[in-house]
């Protein structure tokens, strides 16, 4: 977080205080009062603004989203707006709640002022062609888990079927040589709550996985699929401040189909007890993660004690 700036007293106008009223030639006429002009760009480190910065090059994001309104939506906006105000700001607060497929593009304008954009023309209808060829489902809910690496962050976890990995895969072979720069994400989780910048506490992300089991409504996602769409966003605005969200502006959105209503043994399961399902495949996960750390903690000593025992059994023979 940046660090608050002292308050310059010459910006600052305020009522003089009542006791020097009988003082008026301590008391400075308005005139007297003196701004000096916000020069915002008179340094060379300033970043230019971001108009400028889009003449040079643009920066997109391809997102899988729930559907603006839809209970997820608005469940997993209510989560974010509880957590900002409950634990304070977080990194994931930047954006609102996605899966990235592709987390940045950055394109270069074209040299020719009437086609300087057609490659982000491009890059759109690869993706809207390759969406067209791939048969992609709705994304699974497989539980909520708390990470260690790469940073501390707590996170929803999520299933695709193979055709995300062919469209994320298309989209780099087919645009990666037109971009400057493209960088594909693992499509496996929404990300809840994380900071890279100052670490959140295991306690604060236990508090915030108990939040998200309360608040969150996977009941409908968990039922049906729920109504999810990928979008392509163009990044206006890229905050530098935690919790300020990025400036997004959306250039087009495909709309995931629904499950059909094709037979699976997982479908005929009560919802409640699909969702108790998912937790408990989550806390297996993390328990038997664990539980291999301390199996490997509690072998570490007996194995060196061999290792030491063998050696100091070559090293007889080799005095002897």
């Amino acid at each position: 977080m940046p660090t608050s700036e002292a308050i310059d007293a010459r910006s600052t106008i305020s009522a003089p205080a009542r006791e020097s009223l009988s003082r008026e030639e301590d008391v400075p006429s308005f005139a007297e009062f003196k701004l000096e002009a916000f020069k915002m760009n008179s340094s060379p480190g300033i970043i230019p603004s971001p108009h400028k910065l889009r003449e040079a090059r643009r920066s997109l994001v391809f997102y899988l989203e729930p559907d603006p309104g839809t209970p997820i939506q608005a469940s997993l906006q209510q989560f974010q707006e509880n957590t900002f105000i409950q634990f304070g700001p977080n990194q994931a607060h930047n954006t609102h709640p996605h899966l990235s497929i592709i987390g940045r593009a950055l394109i270069e304008r074209g040299a020719d002022f009437s086609t300087k954009w057609d490659v982000v023309d491009e890059f759109i209808s690869v993706i809207d062609a390759e969406i067209k060829k791939q048969h992609l489902k709705p994304p699974e809910f497989t539980g909520f888990e708390i990470l260690d690496k790469p940073t501390r962050s707590l996170v929803m976890n999520i299933r695709l079927n193979a055709g995300y990995e062919q469209l994320a895969k298309e989209i780099e072979r087919q645009m990666g040589p037109k971009c400057s720069v493209l960088e594909p994400s693992p499509m496996n989780r929404i990300h809840l709550a994380y900071d890279i910048l100052k670490s959140i506490s295991k306690q604060a992300l236990k508090r915030m996985k108990e939040k998200a089991e309360e608040t969150i409504d996977i009941y409908d996602w968990v039922k049906t699929g729920g109504s999810w769409r990928l979008t392509v966003y163009e990044v206006m605005v890229e905050s530098q401040v935690v919790g300020a969200q990025h400036q997004l502006a959306e250039l087009k959105s495909w709309p995931i189909q629904p499950n059909s209503p094709e037979f699976k043994l997982s479908s005929a399961l009560p919802v409640s007890l699909r969702i108790k399902l998912s937790f408990l495949s989550s806390w297996f996960k993390s328990s038997s993660s664990s539980s291999a750390k301390k199996v490997i903690v509690a072998q570490q000593p007996q194995n060196a004690v061999i290792l030491r025992n063998n050696k100091s059994k070559t090293a007889g023979h080799q005095t002897l």
